[in-house]
């Protein structure tokens, strides 16, 4: 007898690693987020920022990445907070991760139909349905096909931000190029706490490879995206924010209208209008890609829990292509809901995109410091100090400090991330979301228990046995 499967070893190292950095839209990232965090902090020290977050999102994979090797699960947060921590903490960190990964990818269609409608015109909840349609589709195809897609955008992404650095570092404002962005001076100013909440944002998606645990090649694979896609993220953004800061000057970082329609302004002062506005082309393929990505985690994550039985069985069904049917349908019809909500109330679709993805960021990390926690448990559960002191102890426990102060700086300064007043009773709606996202977890591990004995046992048992479904590279075979 077969069990529902994804298409099993069809995606490689680049592949995944790909997926990963796509998730967080490069573009999005430098034209968006540095651009933003520069003119609401004139902090001039973000580089150095970025660079800081990149080494503690390292650290929060510690252990994050040795339980999902373990595990193998594909909604990995589920899997591995079930070996750690036990079966109902496992359920407490799907539904959080599945909240938080539905929030980051309906709150792009927000971002992309608000960025196109400025570009071209027309309403914006047009084309976030236009988006929609596409993300559907290429949601229920096989994931080798969304990779060649994701691949393709991310090589434009990439090149229109090596050109970006380029022209920055050729044209320095005041014709001095300075690495002012680097020293700890000037990101130890007031508003640094500002920085680090703004900018964690860009990371979140790239610990989504070992969500393709089922479907990666080699389990090392998984690992090496993980980490190098953290590299690669924080090295680039770290360039990016320096060269914008370079080409702007620091005197001139904290003032909006300096700051208005950067980076581009850098490329059409150096090569006219056509190349920025083919940066607008890339920048909305980019979020495109990004919700292809992020909708593939999300649906894969309810794909898993449905096999589970956690959720509803008919959630864990797969396409003869081996894609997550259920999980997919299930994003699909949640983000259309979500798409049609904000436009019927005629909502700001902005407003839709920094509450959803503030919502997300502060989950991810809350998992991630709860996973090194988790690793840290079952360290000494197992007493595994002879070849694990690093992965189970000494790493985890480090990953546990840097994401609690992560946590306590976001949590901070969610006035920022949401455009509020400091002291406003709606910077608790966010906290309050992800606590009640982990208390539902809980109540309802705790029914399938009393309920449903034998789901419940069986919650984070792992990936299937191989030999029980079906591999999709040998279909064309005939014996």
């Amino acid at each position: 007898m077969t069990q529902s499967a994804l298409a099993r070893k069809t995606i490689g190292t680049l592949g995944l690693t790909g997926a990963g950095i796509s998730a967080s839209s490069p573009v999005t990232v430098v034209a968006g987020g540095i651009v933003a965090t520069y003119a609401s902090t004139g902090v001039a020290g973000l580089p150095l920022a970025v660079v800081l977050l990149g080494g503690a999102l390292l650290l929060l994979t510690v252990g994050y990445l040795a339980l999902a090797a373990r595990t193998g699960q594909a909604a990995t947060f589920y899997g591995v907070l079930a070996d750690g921590l036990g079966r109902a903490a496992g359920v407490s960190g799907a539904f959080v991760a599945v909240v938080a990964y539905y929030a980051i990818q309906i709150s792009l269609y927000g971002l992309f139909g608000a960025v196109v409608a400025a570009s071209v015109g027309g309403l914006w909840w047009v084309w976030a349905a236009v988006a929609w349609a596409a993300v559907a589709v290429a949601g229920i195809r096989q994931i080798t096909a969304g990779t060649r897609i994701i691949a393709t955008v991310l090589v434009c992404q990439l090149l229109i931000l090596i050109l970006l650095v380029a022209t920055a570092v050729t044209n320095p404002a005041g014709g001095q190029l300075a690495m002012t962005g680097f020293d700890p001076s000037a990101l130890l100013v007031d508003g640094w706490g500002g920085v680090l909440a703004l900018s964690i944002a860009a990371f979140v998606g790239l610990e989504s490879p070992t969500t393709y645990a089922e479907e990666a090649r080699t389990s090392r694979a998984i690992a090496t995206a993980v980490r190098s896609g953290i590299v690669a993220a924080a090295i680039g953004y770290a360039l990016c924010a320096w060269a914008v800061g370079v080409a702007v000057g620091p005197a001139q970082l904290g003032d909006p209208t300096a700051m208005s329609g950067q980076p581009w302004q850098i490329l059409a002062a150096r090569y006219g209008p056509i190349l920025p506005a083919v940066a607008g082309l890339v920048l909305a393929a980019g979020i495109v890609t990004a919700m292809i990505a992020l909708h593939g985690v999300a649906a894969r994550y309810v794909f898993a829990l449905g096999r589970d039985r956690v959720l509803p069985a008919i959630l864990g069904s797969t396409t003869t292509a081996g894609a997550p049917l259920g999980g997919s349908l299930a994003q699909t019809f949640v983000a259309a809901a979500v798409i049609a909500g904000t436009a019927w109330i005629s909502a700001d679709p902005m407003l839709l995109f920094a509450w959803l993805s503030s919502l997300a960021a502060v989950a991810i990390v809350a998992l991630l410091t709860t996973t090194s926690l988790a690793a840290i448990v079952l360290g000494l559960r197992e007493r595994r100090t002879s070849h694990g002191v690093w992965t189970y102890g000494i790493g985890p426990a480090l990953g546990t400090v840097a994401g609690a102060c992560l946590l306590a700086v976001m949590v901070g300064n969610l006035h920022l991330l949401l455009g509020i007043a400091p002291q406003s009773a709606l910077r608790h709606v966010i906290p309050a979301c992800v606590i009640a996202a982990a208390a539902a977890g809980l109540v309802w591990a705790a029914i399938l228990r009393d309920r449903k004995p034998a789901v419940y046992e069986a919650i984070g048992a792992g990936r299937p046995d191989p030999l029980t479904v079906p591999d999709r590279r040998l279909a064309s075979l005939e014996l």
